[in-house]
């Protein structure tokens, strides 16, 4: 996150870290991830004062509201990265500190792999305008949180219906809108209906396919990364890299090039 959002990179939020990396390739590596505790900070941090002394949490979750579309750009921009959860709020005042909340929440600093968000200048080129979309429109920011929350076919299918209907059509049509392709899409409806533990009971599924033919959690997370991130482009405009670096690989055509100027299926 902190090489999306450094200073200056949005208006609002940036992110201040200490720790230092180096470049491999387009990538980059952060060497020593345990030295320090990076935070978000800027003017979009400020609604967090109206919650101080409030015991019911709501802090924690509007700090979380607050940096859901950096997260959520985030995971557009590296299929691999770990959202952020944040973890305490403190407001300094001519140098002293004037504020400070804990969420009760501890970090996760050991090592991580290669971060892939530095890989293409367009992925500069076009944050602040989705950043901007998932910030103010309802539908945009509920899917920042799905795709840097916990997997979930229910929040997966929900999201994606929800899309199909701005767009004015259905899940079953997505890729007639050019933001799915057509393989992939069936095997999440697949799998989501008739997987063990995703949207139904024994009762409403075909317990005769077997679980591994199915769409696995970390598939259908790549497919909704990728459908989220053509309707940005949709929405926004330009095209954002969507590309898996590192990582398995995964089946029905999700390694396959990206949907980019229209579909290629229909």
């Amino acid at each position: 996150m902190s090489l999306l959002f450094p200073v200056g990179a949005h208006p609002d939020l940036y992110v201040c870290t200490s720790i230092t990396g180096e470049k491999v390739g387009t990538l980059n590596r952060a060497t020593d991830p345990g030295q320090s505790r990076p935070y978000v900070t800027g003017e979009g941090c400020l609604p967090l004062i109206d919650y101080a002394g409030d015991p019911q949490r709501q802090a924690e979750w509007a700090a979380r509201e607050i940096i859901a579309p950096l997260n959520g750009y985030a995971v557009l921009a590296d299929s691999n990265y770990t959202p952020v959860t944040p973890i305490g709020a403190r407001f300094d005042r001519d140098g002293h500190v004037w504020l400070e909340m804990s969420f009760g929440t501890m970090p996760n600093n050991s090592p991580i792999r290669l971060v892939t968000t530095d890989r293409h200048p367009t992925l500069r080129q076009g944050m602040m305008d989705r950043v901007r979309f998932m910030t103010e429109n309802n539908l945009a920011a509920y899917a920042a949180n799905v795709i840097a929350g916990p997997p979930s076919w229910a929040e997966y299918y929900r999201l994606l219906e929800d899309i199909a209907g701005h767009l004015n059509t259905t899940l079953d049509k997505l890729h007639l809108a050019n933001i799915a392709r057509r393989k992939a899409l069936n095997a999440f409806k697949n799998a989501a209906n008739n997987r063990a533990f995703g949207r139904h009971g024994t009762s409403n599924r075909n317990v005769t396919i077997p679980q591994d033919d199915l769409m696995n959690l970390l598939e259908a997370r790549e497919f909704v990364r990728q459908v989220v991130a053509s309707w940005l482009d949709r929405e926004c405009g330009g095209y954002m890299p969507r590309d898996r670096v590192d990582g398995p690989m995964l089946r029905f055509g999700l390694d396959e090039s990206h949907i980019a100027h229209g579909s290629d299926e229909s």
